[in-house]
């Protein structure tokens, strides 16, 4: 991989699974749907994805029950081992 672009990624991840959980466990499914979206499209592990402070406040920002989300859009940035996702 050479070049900028290579080392940084913007995503648009949908977010409409995350409905199908109960409203209590939205918030941590929508998580969960971002950390495995980037690591299929890296082909990576979903261990090495780590999400951004600023990113976490977003999808925690309406409680559990992030259910108006609907879609999400994310740079994701590689630093050394790890995948850095942070809202974009």
């Amino acid at each position: 991989m050479v070049g900028l672009g290579a080392e940084e990624r913007t995503y648009t991840i949908p977010l409409g699974r995350v409905v199908l959980a109960p409203r209590y466990k939205r918030a941590e499914r929508a998580v969960r749907i971002i950390r495995e979206f980037v690591a299929r499209h890296l082909r990576v592990e979903p261990g090495s994805v780590r999400l951004d402070p600023a990113l976490n406040e977003i999808l925690w920002s309406r409680g559990m029950g992030a259910g108006g989300l609907r879609r999400i859009r994310v740079k994701v940035t590689k630093e050394e081992e790890t995948y850095r996702v942070s809202p974009s």
